[in-house]
């Protein structure tokens, strides 16, 4: 699929540099700042920010595809490409008078966010104190903001909320020691008693429900959309492209690999054409599949609502698609050879990152399977569920 402003060409062609920027990604433990001002100039960080703020008001759809592109050169550089635009998206589900804050110098911004309540909040006058500490802060070397999900304690009731705070009144802790994705620099973030006014504070519930302050400012559907469906979905969207990366050069590496010991040539044997042909089978499949569910939940929301079966559906299709992924690039870094593995080949850093980023919960199977079953079978999925 194809659209008409040229962002996905542009992070397309951007995908090759991305690639060679990899190790240094890696090693730094953050994208490069080139990488940074690359996704920025393609226009992907403002592509779903209101146009009254500057942006493109662009859809999913094509953020998708572009993350995609983008995580075919580097994972970490798709994943973080979902990270900063999605969240965008984010800012825009917010009271106005936090937009205009966020948006104020430029018409994006770059902003982690963990939606794992492990803090807590308690209400002050015009909005709460927040406390807490989160890990996974996927994005937080280069932020200028965070937003932290808390439990806020009202008498018997707890809610959970979001809330949206400047880089400035935070502490990040260097963690990040992982074997596979080590580019996002997904460090942890500290709160320690910091007031958050009321306007920058939504609450989880709104924001599952496609009701939060922001789509009563904008008008476009795209502001009445389910958080958690379209988090799934994108998300899945550079995970798949990781997968279509290393079959590029899985085709590329056969064509011209010498066998040793037999001398064979391996585009000229039976398990390796039956390798390529598999792999190209299953990742079209998982991209239709991705598509259709993406542009399911895109089409339901215009027309009225997006019910609790298709967001089930969401995430049955992004656990399906990041699974199918890590088995199709599992098995062609092992037909690859043993030289795949050392450090220098993007073969063995593209199957770090896919095993390591197959771990998020959104991604997590037998959650996403067990969802969607109880959701069709007339089961109530139960308070907590992300959905």
């Amino acid at each position: 699929m194809e659209y008409g402003d040229g962002i996905v060409r542009r992070v397309r062609d951007l995908a090759p540099a991305f690639a060679e920027r990899a190790r240094i990604a890696e090693e730094a433990r953050r994208l490069p700042e080139e990488t940074i001002a690359d996704l920025a100039s393609a226009g992907l960080f403002a592509m779903l920010v209101p146009k009254r703020f500057g942006g493109a008001e662009r859809g999913f759809e094509e953020m998708a595809a572009a993350c995609r592109e983008a995580g075919a050169g580097c994972a970490s550089t798709g994943w973080l490409s979902v990270i900063y635009t999605l969240h965008n998206w984010m800012v825009g589900l917010f009271p106005e008078r936090a937009q205009a804050e966020v948006w104020a110098d430029r018409p994006y911004a770059l902003i982690p966010c963990v939606l794992a309540p492990t803090g807590t909040a308690a209400p002050a006058d015009g909005g709460h104190r927040v406390t807490g500490r989160w890990s996974w802060g996927s994005g937080v070397m280069h932020a200028g903001h965070v937003m932290v999900m808390a439990l806020v304690t009202a008498g018997d009731a707890i809610e959970p909320r979001l809330f949206l705070l400047p880089r400035e009144e935070v502490s990040v802790h260097d963690v990040w020691q992982t074997s596979g994705m080590r580019g996002t620099g997904s460090n942890d973030i500290e709160v320690a008693d910091v007031f958050v006014p009321a306007h920058r504070s939504v609450p989880l519930l709104d924001l599952a429900e496609g009701r939060s302050p922001g789509s009563l400012v904008h008008s476009a559907a795209l502001y009445r959309t389910p958080l958690v469906p379209v988090f799934a979905l994108t998300g899945a969207a550079p995970v798949l492209g990781v997968a279509e990366g290393v079959l590029a050069r899985f085709a590329e590496r056969t064509r011209g690999r010498v066998m040793a010991y037999s001398g064979e040539r391996q585009r000229e044997t039976t398990g390796a054409q039956i390798r390529l042909a598999s792999a190209t089978a299953d990742l079209a499949a998982a991209r239709l599949l991705l598509e259709d569910a993406l542009g399911g939940v895109v089409r339901a929301v215009a027309e009225g609502g997006c019910d609790l079966r298709r967001r089930a559906g969401a995430r049955l299709v992004a656990a399906h698609v990041a699974g199918t992924a890590r088995r199709v690039v599992n098995d062609l870094c092992s037909a690859a050879g043993a030289s795949a593995q050392f450090t220098d080949s993007p073969f063995q850093r593209a199957q770090r990152d896919v095993n390591t980023i197959s771990g998020h919960v959104v991604f997590e199977p037998d959650a996403a399977y067990a969802l969607y079953g109880r959701i069709e079978l007339g089961l109530d999925p139960g308070p907590v569920t992300l959905v």
